[in-house]
């Protein structure tokens, strides 16, 4: 970030910055890319060949603990590549052929991580707890009713229109609304977490608060610019690649376009980590010490 901007973080530089990062070393993390698409299976291929013919239903917290255990490799990929590009954003440092590696810096992230779930996991908690109190328990009267609905837009909205009003469901769109903003305005302050632990080379959580302090509006909007496009580009290939080949293909070809589906997105989330790094340059105190 240019001094000249006298600590206002610049947006659409920024933005510009985070995609030049990606179009300038796009080919560094092409293998790197591919092994997070290929590791990324690894869970729903063990859940498929696991899977017993007549399963009983499962309770939500088994469902759960089933689903996170699926992405656990997905997630400890996509944790060693946030640390490569990172490296490379941040320190200009590139491990081996493919930046890919398992040392302290990604320790040190996944120590920020489950410190950061510590945090959100309560919210997320309440947030599912309102929901369920106010809204599910009203217009399902079984989980599998509940799972119905949920994969069903326009029935959903018909179920909550029915069972709280007009009014109710004006309030409850006010209320994700206003949770909505409470997770990008903590999305936001914490951004920098994990540039600063990997420039730092130590755990750094609520230190990086007060840097983003009267950029907020400024980093919420760098964030999208540099967010919507990803969305855009991952759901644009997801849908033409499962257009062509629709889940009853088998499981050899679902599992192939699954795999370049994630390595897409992990190619795709290079300006998004990328853009943290720039923030954690630009707005880091020149006399900060990590503790």
């Amino acid at each position: 970030m240019p001094d000249a901007t006298a600590g206002k973080v610049p947006i659409f530089e920024c933005v510009r910055l985070a995609w030049m990062f990606l179009i300038e070393h796009w080919r560094l993390f092409l293998p790197a890319a591919g092994i997070v698409g290929v590791v990324s299976q690894l869970g729903p291929l063990f859940a498929y060949m696991t899977a017993p013919a007549n399963a009983a239903p499962q309770s939500a917290l088994q469902a759960g603990l089933g689903d996170l255990l699926i992405s656990a490799p997905a997630a400890l990929a996509g944790v060693l590549f946030t640390a490569a590009i990172l490296r490379k954003a941040v320190r200009n440092e590139f491990h081996g052929p493919t930046g890919l590696a398992f040392g302290a810096d990604e320790v040190r992230l996944l120590g920020a991580s489950l410190a950061l779930m510590c945090l959100f996991v309560p919210l997320i908690t309440l947030v599912a707890v309102v929901l369920f109190i106010t809204v599910f328990s009203k217009i399902a009267t079984s989980e599998a009713a509940l799972q119905t609905l949920l994969a069903d837009p326009e029935a959903m909205n018909e179920a909550i229109l029915k069972a709280l009003g007009e009014t109710g469901a004006a309030a409850l769109s006010l209320f994700i609304l206003v949770v909505l903003a409470l997770f990008v305005l903590l999305a936001a302050r914490f951004y920098m977490i994990n540039a600063a632990t990997i420039g730092e080379k130590r755990i750094v959580l609520f230190q990086t608060w007060s840097w983003s302090r009267g950029n907020i509006l400024r980093m919420i909007g760098a964030m999208i610019l540099t967010v919507l496009p990803v969305m855009l580009i991952d759901s644009v290939v997801a849908d033409l690649l499962r257009t062509i080949v629709p889940a009853t293909a088998g499981v050899a070809p679902v599992l192939v376009v699954s795999t370049i589906v994630s390595f897409v997105a992990a190619m795709t989330t290079i300006p998004v980590v990328a853009l943290g790094a720039i923030f954690y340059k630009g707005l880091r105190p020149p006399d900060f010490v990590a503790k």
